[in-house]
């Protein structure tokens, strides 16, 4: 726990310091949209230089929990589309809210980016003359090719230190403890963003709360797909992907504020937790596995170095057993690896 405390404030006082210098240096904030868009990118891959540091520091080898593991599996494409089928039901618990209906419009996309007002009449009729089933076509496409690449690759860089070390440095830890902690001080992480107007453009302090509350609902998903793939590359791709698509909800709602609408506010917040349920339904009743149940180094171990240990012992056995036969006269040693387990053919 002491490490990934150590961890966690190294990464925040770095990533503020950064953006401290940016800021108060170079004039980058709210009122200058681009100049923030590309350091926010910058800003996503500080959690990967912080661990990198602390790895060397530490000699600790680059992937050292095994988990920058790209053997894709079946549950990589079930995360790749969830932020999909979870951007769809948020718009429909939106519509729900007082003082918000589903409505194709243009109106969201202006407010919450603050577009000029000698712009706003060219975004009406840009958005006017294309066809709804249209737009959410080409975002849905767009968000997902760019979100299992480009996108993926900006959120490495987070993903190696919350997704990555800071479940390296919480092996002992329970997965909704451990859960809930990475979920904090990603929260926190993005404070300064927050400030400037990210996601949380007409409401900025209270958006840093907000953000807190988002990243734990969304950690724990991403930490359960993490934990079932034995792969941090899967939290990249949902992370990445989750970035792209999730701005589809302000072109289909009308009404509302930064504390009901879109994944970040509360229709996110409800559609993650209904999420997190059918997650935890799956783990304890279908497959079985109990992951939400066990430290994460139990869920690691499980799927990698205790595999690689069994697979020994099971050869070795093998051995003694085949000598054994022959020594018997039975016709072939005893197979001990028997079918593939379920967790293999996720």
């Amino acid at each position: 726990m002491k490490k990934a405390i150590r961890y966690s404030i190294i990464v925040c006082l770095f990533s503020w310091a950064m953006f401290a210098v940016v800021h108060w240096g170079f004039g980058i904030g709210a009122d200058t949209p681009t100049g923030l868009m590309v350091f926010s990118t910058v800003y996503m891959f500080f959690p990967l230089i912080t661990a990198l540091v602390l790895q060397a520091i530490d000699k600790e080898k680059f992937n050292h929990t095994g988990l920058v593991n790209f053997k894709v599996r079946w549950s990589w494409v079930v995360a790749w589309l969830l932020p999909v089928v979870m951007v769809f039901l948020c718009i429909l618990i939106n519509g729900m809210m007082p003082g918000v209906s589903l409505e194709y419009n243009s109106e969201q996309l202006i407010n919450q980016y603050h577009v000029p007002e000698d712009q706003q009449e060219m975004v009406r009729e840009q958005m006017g003359q294309m066809p709804a089933y249209l737009m959410m076509i080409i975002t849905l496409v767009s968000g997902l090719a760019a979100g299992a690449t480009v996108n993926a690759i900006a959120a490495f860089g987070e993903e190696y230190g919350w997704r990555n070390y800071l479940v390296g440095a919480l092996r002992e830890v329970k997965f909704w403890k451990a859960a809930l902690f990475i979920g904090i001080v990603w929260g926190i992480w993005h404070f300064p963003l927050i400030l400037m107007g990210h996601n949380y453009p007409n409401e900025p302090r209270w958006g840093v709360l907000l953000m807190v509350v988002m990243c734990i609902l969304l950690g724990i998903i991403e930490l359960y797909f993490v934990l079932k793939t034995k792969s941090m590359i899967v939290a990249a791709i949902m992370h990445g992907t989750f970035n792209a698509v999730a701005g589809m909800t302000i072109y289909f709602t009308l009404g509302g504020n930064d504390f009901l609408n879109g994944m970040t506010g509360l229709s996110g917040f409800i559609t993650m937790a209904v999420t997190i349920l059918c997650i935890w339904v799956y783990d304890k009743f279908i497959s079985k596995d109990n992951i939400l149940s066990m430290t994460l180094g139990e869920s690691i171990g499980r799927g990698i170095q205790d595999n690689v240990t069994m697979t020994t012992d099971h050869d070795q056995l093998r051995v003694e057993q085949g000598d054994q036969g022959q020594r018997l006269g039975s016709g072939s040693p005893i197979d001990f690896h028997g079918p593939a387990s379920k967790e293999e053919r996720d």
